[in-house]
């Protein structure tokens, strides 16, 4: 089974992604890291938040908006390989 970290935006008043981001390069362990939790437990959506967005730049280079979006890392099984 193989698991995707797609990072998503969506805009502060608004329920529709405006994009999404495979971040899946950065690795589980650094992703956990961030999330302050074991790697294997990254089953559910994450808000990305300030405390996060510096760390964030420097695994992607993606810098975070958070005045104007929200942010959140979405892991994803794919069971079918």
């Amino acid at each position: 089974m193989t698991v995707y970290f797609p990072l998503t935006c969506y805009p502060k008043d608004g329920d529709q992604p405006l994009s999404s981001t495979d971040v899946t390069a950065v690795g589980a362990e650094a992703w956990g890291e961030l999330l302050g939790m074991a790697p294997e437990q990254l089953a559910d959506v994450y808000p990305l938040t300030q405390q996060h967005a510096e760390r964030v730049r420097q695994l992607t280079g993606i810098r975070l908006d958070l005045e104007r979006y929200d942010y959140f890392l979405e892991p994803e099984e794919d069971s079918s390989l």
